[in-house]
């Protein structure tokens, strides 16, 4: 049996290591492919079931909470209407006192008529008439004690009418200034009411009650275009569970929604629940406004059918991937094993001189053949590779001096000229400091032929630099440095900052003649950071745009300054200098 398997294996060896090799890739891509693509495909088909669920889930609270707050918005608009009402002092005064006379009590009924019309016009254009939340018939209703008023029949009722009604005595009762009341009819409508007792402000005695009268019409418009479609099942109702309005094909009275409300937990989120042998997503909100509660719920099964959708694009999706990733995998590897055949021709043709003895891939395919044309050019390659690398070594070294030598000029024939005039007007002690300047600048920047200086002489050497451009450009000039302590410790490229803060000068300081430059740098986690910054005058956007591409794409008349510390900086530590 072991011969057997070992006959086997070595036969399947054989084949595999003389079968050409567009074939080896071609299988090798197939199966990679297929691999990741069921693996890939399992994984988001769990993700999106995990997903989509739990979208729904946030999409449903969302929703809710969204419609919860424009029912509560709705609803405060009119108590905010009542609020008026309830603190205009006309009003209070034409409730509490007497009218005698017939022509005091016609104007006051008119004006009460008017105060009351000019606070609750809902609509004060005429396209909003049909709206969602204008649409419908607002009632103010008002019952003053006031026994020299008389009832109108729109506005103004006498209180005995409403004075046993057992909204009125509860809150009397409860000592409340306003409740909350569903279930009031009027006039063959539907409404919600606001009732509120009345005060004098002055007396501070009872003057009556005021009572908002709101269309659960409105209510039901509200729900209507905040839903906007029926996958929602809806039911709005008061403390008492009494049901103001509903929304789908639910039965608010029936006892599985009974017991369903009683498992929910106002303002706790989507909990799965059962209803009836139906899976639902449900919630409950409860404002602290009203006190009411808006329970919604959503079918399990319409999320499951969401989900099976997306199980069968994937599928689907899956397949076709399969089938297309063989095409691919074949052409890619007829394209690659094409190339490699002529790589092979062309290394039979190139190979010349001793070859190096490395492992050598058994097999006669194109690998094999290859694998050997490559052990004997690797010895060439490494020594053309450290003839290159030292080659380059002596031609940055040399590029770096020269670059060193290249520093801009300006500032040293400014100077001199700076000093000739001085000494015309006969001015010896700034002659004597500009000069001093001058000596101590180009004695740290020579530095004794050295390249490489430390930072606290880099910044000296900075320091004289600036006395010197303020004496030479009459410059207005403040210059604030911030280093720290371990900072200065530490060693770069000499006059690495001077073209930089050369910079500053002519392009920020100089238009305006004053200014503030700030100098420093600090240790960072695995690296030294420099910066220098002005308040001068700005930097135009397409400058900006154009030193993002420095050093690749410098010319002649822009960028100088910068490629040069860019440029030094690469050739001696090497590496790219980020931007």
């Amino acid at each position: 049996m072991r011969a057997l398997l070992r006959s086997t294996a070595a036969a399947v060896l054989t084949i595999h290591a003389n079968t050409k090799l567009k074939y080896k890739l071609m299988w090798a891509y197939s199966i990679l492919f297929i691999v990741s693509i069921l693996s890939v495909g399992m994984t988001a088909y769990y993700h999106s079931r995990d997903f989509m669920t739990q979208s729904e889930n946030n999409a449903a609270a969302q929703s809710m909470i969204q419609l919860h707050n424009a029912m509560d918005s709705f609803l405060e608009m009119y108590f905010n209407k009542s609020e008026m009402v309830f603190f205009n002092l006309q009003l209070q005064k034409h409730l509490s006192a007497p009218h005698k006379e017939i022509d005091d009590l016609v104007y006051t009924l008119k004006d009460i008529n008017d105060i009351v019309n000019q606070i609750m016009s809902d609509v004060k254009r005429p396209y909003l008439k049909n709206s969602y939340y204008f649409g419908g018939n607002i009632q103010l209703l008002l019952y003053p004690k006031n026994n020299t008023l008389f009832s109108d029949g729109q506005t103004i009722f006498r209180y005995d009418e409403i004075k046993e009604e057992p909204w009125n005595k509860r809150m009397l009762e409860t000592d409340t200034y306003f409740t909350w009341e569903s279930g009031v009819r009027f006039s063959n409508q539907n409404y919600v009411a606001l009732d509120r007792r009345l005060i004098d402000f002055g007396t501070s005695t009872d003057l009556g009650v005021m009572r908002l009268l709101i269309p659960v019409e409105r209510i039901q418009n509200i729900i209507e275009r905040s839903i906007g479609h029926s996958d929602y099942l809806l039911v709005y109702s008061d403390q008492e569970e009494h049901t103001i309005t509903s929304y789908g094909p639910i039965q608010p009275r029936s006892a599985g929604f009974q017991e369903l409300v009683k498992q929910l937990d106002p303002n706790s989120g989507v909990t799965e629940v059962t209803m009836d042998g139906t899976r639902y997503l449900a919630g409950v909100m409860k404002s602290e406004m009203t006190g009411w509660k808006l329970v919604y719920m959503i079918r399990l099964d319409n999320i499951t059918n969401k989900v099976s959708r997306i199980t069968y694009s994937i599928i689907i999706s899956m397949v076709l991937s399969v089938v297309l990733c063989i095409f691919i995998a074949l052409l890619i590897s007829t394209y690659m094993t094409k190339r490699i055949d002529v790589l092979v021709r062309k290394t039979d043709l190139a190979k010349q001189g001793n070859l190096i003895v490395t492992d050598v891939i058994k097999g006669n395919d194109e690998i094999g053949r290859l694998d050997k044309n490559f052990n004997s050019m690797m010895k060439r390659i490494h020594q053309f590779i450290e003839v290159e690398y030292k080659s380059q070594l002596v031609l940055n070294h040399m590029k770096l001096e020269l670059l060193q030598e290249q520093i801009n000029p300006h500032l040293h024939y400014n100077t001199l000229a700076m000093i000739a005039s001085i000494a015309h007007k006969s001015g010896q002690t700034e002659i004597v400091e500009v000069t001093n300047h001058l000596i101590d600048f180009y004695k740290n920047m020579l530095n004794k032929g050295r390249l490489i200086i430390g930072l606290t002489a880099e910044f000296e050497m900075i320091r004289h630099y600036l006395e010197l451009s303020k004496f030479v450009y009459s410059l207005n000039l403040d210059v604030i440095f911030e280093e720290d302590d371990d900072f200065l410790n530490y060693y770069s490229v000499k006059m690495l900052l001077q073209p930089l803060v050369e910079n500053a000068i002519f392009h920020g300081i100089m238009p305006l003649k004053q200014g503030t430059i700030i100098i420093g740098g600090r240790v960072l986690e695995d690296a030294i950071e420099l910066y220098v910054s002005d308040d001068g005058v700005g930097m135009p956007e397409p400058m900006l745009e154009y030193i993002k591409m420095l050093p690749q794409a410098t010319d002649d008349r822009h960028g100088y300054g910068l490629t040069n510390v860019f440029r030094r900086l690469q050739l001696f530590f090497g590496g790219v200098v980020p931007v």
